[in-house]
């Protein structure tokens, strides 16, 4: 992953990834009665990432409002690809949990499941959420969204 090609390809599977855990928190949490809380605070925490991502892409484009050249050196690729594979752990982590609270085993299928199936309350595990799980997942995408962020603004200040 050390070439800016496929760091740009992590970028887009993490914006493409991220809009789908968005799509499926959102749809749990407007549909499912009794949602947890914490569903929501996903679905918020992870469209939060999501300019995160759109302005490293930009950047790996050469395309990104305010860059500082000077301050592009101070940024090393392996830190940027250390970051972006921390965000990939954390959403694997997290798709896997919603895709086994709503049912779905194999996750490659789950997004054409859940669009067939439709959210079918009776098929929610509430019970596999487990609230305390679910919040060192979001820890974890804290960190993470604190890291590019960091860097973001390093590049550009």
């Amino acid at each position: 992953m050390g070439d800016p090609l496929s760091i740009a390809g992590s970028v887009a599977g993490l914006i493409t990834i991220s809009a789908q855990i968005v799509g499926m928190a959102k749809e749990l949490f407007d549909k499912v009665k009794d949602a947890p809380e914490t569903m929501m605070q996903v679905r918020k925490e992870v469209e939060s990432m999501q300019p995160i991502f759109c302005q490293v892409q930009l950047l790996l484009n050469g395309s990104g409002s305010g860059l500082n050249r000077g301050n592009l050196t101070m940024i090393s690729v392996h830190n940027l690809m250390a970051a972006l594979t921390g965000c990939v752990i954390v959403y694997t982590r997290l798709e896997k949990k919603v895709n086994e609270v709503c049912g779905f085993s194999d996750p490659t299928t789950a997004s054409a499941a859940w669009k067939r199936a439709g959210v079918i309350a009776d098929r929610v595990k509430w019970g596999l959420w487990r609230h305390e799980e679910v919040l060192v997942i979001m820890e974890d995408l804290q960190r993470q969204k604190r890291t590019l962020n960091l860097m973001l603004t390093i590049i550009t200040w």
